[in-house]
């Protein structure tokens, strides 16, 4: 059988240091797959773009499944991962996983950044050591989840609260004393909200009343509905998620103060579950914005969203100007602008071999804009490490350390740069033959596969000024930038 490959890239962990991009990761794999004369299929470059695939659960790591189909098929001969070192040190069962499938499938692995004795993943000796140190760091893991989940549900069959994370409002962190101050403020939230305020009143009274919340910040609507819904506030205890009970249903009781009484929080909960049906019943009925991830503002660069004013659909800046830091504002025709883009689409189809579409077309594209901003700050995100290790090197402390404000400034941006990529099937185009496509044969297409063409072709829609009527719509505000494919 020739050499048959898949290549799987997972978005940089927020630890890692370079931010390398999904992209970035994918062109690299397929270099080394060129590197090696392994053919890669379209279908069997698998990505997964979202922060939460790093996370436990399953769901969030589509593309990691479908990895291991395509390696436990018996059509594939190697698997080009991108670090595998990094899989290791955030997700040890992972690489366990994929380490232990290798050896009964007789796979090879080829990881395009390993370098050193690291870059030998194929000889025995070095893959066992390797799956030896996976499943050692996942039993200690093991360990530990066990030792906390148990301390945990100890102190929660005592009564005392249990977890960690941020403090929360009203008591302090770890022995949950409570907060005078805080625990009025709640108290009047809570009587607020019983007397028909709406969060969002409640939110913009404390602003209004320059309180400030647990973090120093300010009150959103989303924070009060978390007070609202807390047990803590009560004074009950929870466990697993749950509210503790007695064998007769009665809620128990925990050992910190309570800041309302259990029937000012039962009514509240309560309330909150009428206010969220009505608001689900006023709702209108919820309109497709296909176009959403591909448009951009012309003016601050931010993606713009589908959103509905006063029922007229619109996809709609929620950026800042880059000039005084106002909100954008800007907004276009939803209707009107997909019916134009549709019509580019079938333009850029025109005249195309459709058929002969390259198969190493990257699933995972920026636009050359955002990318070249993005190469500028990752060349300078490696000088500062350069200049730290440096710094700490040296003995006399002569070398100056690199500012950690402009190191954590670029990541944010690297990172922000790195969600701007656009995801497309490589395949999307396959079989829908040469020439223009009738305008008939375009609605014909499921939504799915109307939406992989879309993002196959066009790598972002910017959207201008208004410069006439706003009651007209002005197709010349519209800039269709295609991929090169």
């Amino acid at each position: 059988m020739s050499q048959q490959g898949a290549v799987y890239c997972r978005v940089a962990h927020r630890r890692s240091p370079r931010q390398v991009g999904i992209d970035q990761r994918e062109a690299q794999c397929r270099e080394v797959a060129a590197r090696e004369g392994v053919r890669v299929a379209p279908r069997r470059v698998l990505l997964d773009p979202q922060a939460a695939s790093w996370s436990g659960t399953a769901a969030s790591r589509p593309g990691w499944a479908a990895l291991l189909r395509e390696l436990t098929s018996g059509q594939v001969t190697h698997a080009v991962v991108f670090d595998l070192g990094e899989l290791g040190r955030c997700r040890p069962q992972d690489l366990a996983e994929l380490l232990d499938l290798a050896d009964r499938h007789d796979l090879v692995l080829l990881d395009p950044v390993a370098s050193g004795s690291e870059a030998d993943l194929n000889h025995p000796d070095r893959r066992r050591a390797l799956l030896e140190r996976a499943r050692g760091a996942c039993r200690g893991r093991k360990r530990l989840a066990d030792s906390v989940r148990a301390a945990q549900a100890d102190e929660a069959s005592a009564g005392r609260p249990h977890g960690g994370g941020r403090r929360a409002y009203g008591y302090t962190l770890g022995e949950y004393d409570l907060v005078p101050e805080e625990a009025e403020v709640v108290g009047r939230i809570y009587s607020w909200f019983l007397a028909g305020r709406p969060l969002s009143w409640i939110a913009r009274e404390l602003t209004a009343e320059s309180i400030p919340t647990a973090a120093e910040g300010r009150w959103t609507s989303t924070k009060i509905a978390r007070i609202i819904d807390a047990p803590r506030y009560a004074g009950l205890r929870v466990a697993a998620g749950e509210i503790v009970r007695e064998a007769d249903g009665t809620p128990v009781r925990a050992a910190w103060k309570p800041c309302v009484s259990v029937d000012d929080w039962d009514a509240a909960r309560a309330l909150r579950g009428l206010t969220r049906q009505s608001a689900r019943e006023r709702r209108p009925a919820e309109r497709h914005y296909p176009l959403t991830g591909l448009v951009r503002c012309g003016r601050c660069g931010h993606r713009m969203v589908g959103s509905a004013v006063d029922d007229y659909p619109t996809y709609a800046c929620t950026g800042r100007r880059v000039a005084d830091g106002e909100p954008c504002f800007r907004y276009i025709s939803a209707t009107r602008l997909e019916e134009l883009v549709d019509e580019e689409i079938l333009d850029l189809m025109d005249g195309r071999d459709i058929q002969d579409a390259p198969g190493s077309a990257p699933a995972a594209v920026l636009d050359e804009r955002t990318a070249e901003a993005r190469r500028r700050d990752q060349a300078r995100l490696a000088e500062l490490s350069t200049s730290s290790g440096a710094g700490r090197a040296s003995r006399a402390g002569r070398a100056k350390p690199a500012g950690r404000s402009e190191r954590e400034e670029l990541l944010v941006r690297i990172r922000a740069e790195n969600r701007a990529v656009v995801l497309r099937a490589p395949d999307a185009v396959d079989g829908l033959g040469a020439g223009r496509l009738s305008p008939v044969a375009w609605r014909r297409m499921a939504p799915s596969q109307q939406a992989e063409v879309r993002r196959y072709l066009i790598g972002r829609i910017e959207i201008g000024p208004v410069t006439g009527p706003r009651s007209v719509f002005d197709p010349d505000r519209v800039r269709v930038v295609p991929h090169a494919v």
